[in-house]
């Protein structure tokens, strides 16, 4: 019987973690996962670039369709491709900071997570562009969507409001086809927040064409009801931001 309790336990537990780790999940923190009052309208975000593979064709892509979307930066590549970073920024798109190296943010220490936002930032700063903001608050979102109440108030003092989802397309997953990636981005509902990737951590060109492909499914298909496309801060009413934002 306590081997049996003792399992029943661990199961409780990892149910628990799991759900406090999902990406629209406020008991770690509040972050901002989608706007439930954006009527029409969707946020297309792409994590991991910028990438010379992908994300010049993504830029095509959305502008054929009069789309904004959000970046989320990794700054060691933001430093290889400065060009690219101007040209999302011209484009109308928003920008975040996705750290310097994409590390488990949870792991580490409050200096650590400070200096892998920092080196970003510089990044882009040397780019000649600064982080799209919201409530006054520049765009951040953790990698993995790992976090911690600790993480989040480093993130929060920093200057940063942390931006999650609430729809994942799973583009990461090498057995899904585009048709299966596009499949979850078609199912958003008005105010969902869009994961998709336009990089890899690990490849400074990585290949994304699947996502491509599932971005230009999502675009017809929302497009065909009147859904516009928007940035985070464009689909986000502030005051709402705002209190999404803060500790509970």
């Amino acid at each position: 019987m306590r081997a049996v309790a003792a399992v029943g336990a661990a199961a409780l537990a990892a149910g628990a973690y799991r759900l406090a780790v999902a990406p629209t999940a406020q008991v770690l923190g509040r972050t901002v996962a989608r706007c439930p009052t954006a009527a029409g309208q969707l946020a297309l975000t792409y994590d991991d670039g910028p990438n010379p593979r992908a994300t010049p064709a993504l830029l095509e892509l959305l502008d054929r369709h009069a789309a904004r979307a959000t970046f989320f930066l990794i700054g060691r590549w933001a430093e290889r491709e400065p060009g690219i970073v101007r040209e999302l920024v011209a484009a109308g798109h928003a920008i975040g900071n996705h750290t310097h190296t994409h590390p488990r943010l949870p792991r580490l220490r409050a200096a650590a997570v400070r200096e892998v936002l920092h080196r970003c930032r510089g990044a882009v700063e040397d780019a000649g562009v600064t982080f799209s903001t919201l409530g006054g608050a520049a765009l951040m979102r953790p990698p993995y969507g790992r976090r911690r109440p600790g993480t989040l108030r480093v993130v929060r003092a920093e200057g940063y409001v942390p931006v999650m989802w609430s729809v994942t397309g799973y583009d990461w997953r090498p057995g899904d086809s585009a048709e299966r990636i596009g499949g979850r981005c078609m199912g958003a509902r008005d105010g969902d927040i869009v994961l998709l990737h336009d990089g890899w951590s690990r490849e400074p060109d990585a290949d994304r064409s699947r996502s491509l492909a599932a971005t230009r499914m999502a675009l017809e298909h929302h497009g065909a009801r009147g859904a516009r496309f928007v940035t985070v801060p464009q689909l986000t009413d502030e005051p709402w931001a705002a209190r999404q934002s803060q500790q509970p």
